[in-house]
């Protein structure tokens, strides 16, 4: 958020086949906050999602960002 890292909103897995789920709300009351989707600053590997990673159904993402007023 503005060009900081929030620790509580990362989300991994445990292992190469493990499914990555991760779901956080952010607060803020700044006007005209930026928000950016990214690894952690301390990964220095790209994060890799393959078709059919460790199952029989394909991958899907999902990145929803509601205002609330």
């Amino acid at each position: 958020m503005n060009g900081n890292q929030l620790d509580y909103t990362v989300a991994g897995r445990a292992t190469g086949t493990a499914q990555i789920v991760g779901m956080v709300i952010i607060e803020t009351t700044a006007i005209n906050s930026a928000l950016t989707v990214r690894n952690p600053q301390d990964n220095t590997t790209a994060l890799t999602i393959t078709p059919l990673s460790g199952g029989t159904q394909p991958v899907s993402a999902h990145l929803v960002v509601t205002q609330l007023r």
